[in-house]
C-alpha cells in the first residue's frame, strides 16, 4: 500500500485538476460523499435524528466537512456546523459548498471568541458524532487557538470522532503531534494513507483508517508513484522460487560470514548465525576472537567458526584484518558487529574492512558504533551497505538526539540513506527501511515483547541470510524485517503476554516459512 506526504497528495490533486480536467469541486464531492457512506456503514443505516456536529476550518478540509454535512442532513441527521474561521476567509470550492449548505440549514454557527467557543463546546458534549474538518494535511506548525481550543474540547467529548483526511493537529509527513491533535475513532483519508498515519505517535490518533478513492487518475499515480509504502502483505515469490530448483545445492544459497564476539557477548554472533541458517543461507561461518572460539564451537552446530588473531585476548582488532578479508573473499554478504565491542583498535579494523570489502555488508550494533564520526567512509566504500540502527545508534550516526530521531524517523532514515548511498533499517515500532534512492517501506509487524536483548542480532542474521541468497535488496530487506516481526506476533498469539527471547523466534520463523502452524 502506497503512503503519501502532504506535498505528494497536493501534486496528485493538482495533476487531476490541471492535466485531466477534473474540477476540484468534483474531488471534494467524492471525498465528502464517500466519507458519509463510511459513516453510514459504521454508525448504522438509519441516521434519523442522529446528533452530529461538523467542525470546520477555513480550507478544503472544511469544504469536505460541508459536503458531509449536506449528505447527513439529506438522510435525516440533526446536523450543526461550526465555522472556526471568519466567513470571508473561506474561498473556492469550500465556499461553494458552504453556500449550498446555507441554503439547506440555518444551524450554522460562527465560533469567533471565547463565549461562542463555550457555547460550541456545550453543543459538542451533547453530540453523538463529531466530524473533525478543521485543519487537514496542510498544517506544519503548532496548533494555535481557536483551533487548539476546539481540538481540546472535541477530545473531551464522549462523541464518536470522525476525522476528515487526517486528524487535525497531526503532521501528515512525520506523525508528530503539533501541540495537540484530535483523537479520532475513524479517519477517512483521501487518495492514499498519509505517511504520518503509519508511524507513532500519529498512528495512535487515527483510530480505524478508511482510504477513500476520490478518483485520482491511475496514469497520474503511475507517472510519479509515491516514495513510501506500507509493508503488510509480503511477496516472497523470489525466496520460494530459489527453493523450487531441483538442482539446488548449498552453494546456490550463499556462504555468509558473521564477524563479532567479545568477552561476555558470544551469544550475539551465535544468534545472528542461527538466524541466517534458519532463513536459508547455504553456509554460515562465524569469525570470532581466537580466545572465544571454543565457546562458539559449543554454541554452534550447523555453522562453522573461524578463530581470528586478537589485538587483546578476547577482542578483535587490526591484527585480524588480513584474515578477515581472506575469509570475506568470494562471499556475497558479511554481517559485521554482533557482540563486537568498540574497545582498543576495533573501530579502525571496522573502518578498514569497510574500505576494502565489496559485497553486501550488514552492519549492526558495535559495527555501527565504530562508524560514529567517520561517516565519510560510507561514501567511498564499494561495499553495498545495510545499516540496522536502533534510535540511539541512529542518533550517534547523525549527531541528533534520540528524541529528534524519533520525532522524524522517516525523514532521518531517508536523508541518511540518500546522502550516504546506503540502506537504513531504523528499528522500532513500525521499523523503517530507507533505500539509497529515497524509497521508504514501513513495517507493520512486531510487538513490545520484542524489546529484549538479542533481537537485533537475530534481525541482522535474517537480513544477511536473505541477501547472501542473491535476493534483491528491495525484496530481501523489507521481507526480512516483516518476517522477524511476524514471528513475534505469531508467538504472542500462541502463548499470550509472556516474556519473549530472541531465540524463541527462530523456530517460529521455520513454521511461518513452511506455511504451517502448530496446533
Amino acid at each position: 500500500m502506497y503512503l503519501v506526504t502532504a506535498e505528494e497528495m497536493r501534486a496528485f490533486d493538482a495533476t487531476a485538476i490541471q492535466e485531466y480536467g477534473i474540477p476540484g469541486i468534483v474531488l471534494m464531492e467524492n471525498a465528502g460523499r464517500t466519507t458519509f457512506h463510511i459513516m453510514k456503514t459504521r454508525l448504522g443505516p438509519d441516521l434519523q435524528d442522529l446528533k452530529v456536529s461538523v467542525v470546520a476550518g477555513p480550507g478544503n478540509n472544511g469544504g469536505d466537512g460541508y459536503v458531509i454535512a449536506r449528505y447527513l442532513i439529506n438522510h435525516g441527521a440533526e446536523v450543526e456546523t461550526f465555522l472556526l474561521s471568519p466567513r470571508d476567509k473561506i474561498q473556492g470550492d469550500a465556499l461553494i459548498n458552504l453556500k449550498i449548505l446555507e441554503h439547506m440549514t440555518s444551524r450554522i454557527f460562527h465560533v469567533t471568541d471565547s463565549e461562542s467557543m463555550n457555547v460550541a463546546a456545550r453543543k459538542w458534549r451533547e453530540s453523538e458524532v463529531i466530524v473533525d474538518a478543521i485543519l487537514g494535511t496542510g498544517l506544519n506548525s503548532e496548533v494555535r487557538s481557536p483551533y487548539r481550543d476546539a481540538i481540546l474540547e472535541i477530545n473531551s467529548s464522549q462523541a464518536i470522532r470522525v476525522a476528515v483526511d487526517l486528524p487535525s493537529g497531526l503532521d501528515a509527513d512525520t506523525g508528530k503531534i503539533l501541540g495537540c491533535a484530535v483523537k479520532a475513532d475513524i479517519t477517512a483519508t483521501y487518495g492514499f494513507k498519509k505517511v504520518g498515519m503509519a508511524v507513532y505517535p500519529g498512528i495512535a490518533y487515527c483510530g480505524d483508517i478508511e482510504v477513500v478513492d476520490i478518483s485520482i487518475p491511475l496514469p497520474a499515480i503511475e507517472k510519479n508513484p509515491p516514495q513510501a509504502m506500507l509493508y503488510s502483505s509480503p511477496n516472497a515469490a523470489t525466496y520460494y522460487g530459489l527453493r523450487m530448483n531441483p538442482e539446488a545445492h548449498k552453494g546456490i544459497f550463499g556462504h555468509l560470514l558473521v564477524i563479532g564476539g567479545s568477552p561476555g557477548k558470544t551469544g550475539a554472533p551465535a544468534m545472528a548465525a542461527h538466524a541466517a541458517s534458519r532463513i536459508g543461507a547455504g553456509l554460515v561461518t562465524v569469525g570470532v576472537p581466537a580466545a572465544l572460539n571454543s565457546i562458539l564451537e559449543v554454541k554452534l552446530t550447523e555453522e562453522m567458526t573461524a578463530p581470528l588473531p586478537e589485538s587483546v585476548p578476547g577482542f578483535l582488532g587490526i591484527t585480524a584484518l588480513e584474515r578477515l578479508l581472506d575469509l570475506a573473499e568470494g562471499k556475497r554478504c558479511v554481517v559485521l558487529g554482533p557482540g563486537l565491542s568498540t574497545e582498543y583498535d576495533i573501530p579502525e579494523m571496522v573502518q578498514r574492512f569497510l574500505s576494502s570489502y565489496t559485497g553486501w555488508l550488514v552492519i549492526d550494533a558495535d559495527g555501527l558504533n565504530a562508524l560514529s564520526g567517520r561517516m565519510d567512509i560510507l561514501k567511498s566504500t564499494e561495499a553495498k551497505v545495510v545499516l540496522t540502527p536502533h534510535p540511539g545508534e541512529m542518533a550517534r550516526l547523525t549527531g541528533k538526539s534520540p528524541r529528534e530521531v524519533q520525532e522524524d524517523r522517516i525523514g532521518t532514515a531517508r536523508k541518511f540513506a540518500v546522502d550516504f548511498g546506503v540502506w537504513v533499517v531504523l528499528k522500532g515500532a513500525g521499523t523503517i527501511t530507507a533505500s539509497p534512492d529515497g524509497m521508504i517501506v514501513i513495517n507493520t509487524t512486531g510487538n513490545s515483547w520484542m524489546a529484549s536483548g538479542g533481537q537485533g542480532d537475530v534481525l541482522s542474521g535474517i537480513l544477511g541470510g536473505l541477501l547472501v541468497q542473491n535476493i534483491p535488496p528491495e525484496e530481501a530487506i523489507p521481507f526480512g524485517v516483516f518476517l522477524h516481526g511476524l514471528a513475534a506476533d505469531s508467538l504472542l498469539e500462541k502463548v499470550g503476554n509472556s516474556p519473549m527471547l530472541a531465540t524463541d523466534l527462530l523456530q517460529e520463523i521455520r513454521i511461518l516459512l513452511g506455511g504451517k502452524r502448530e496446533e
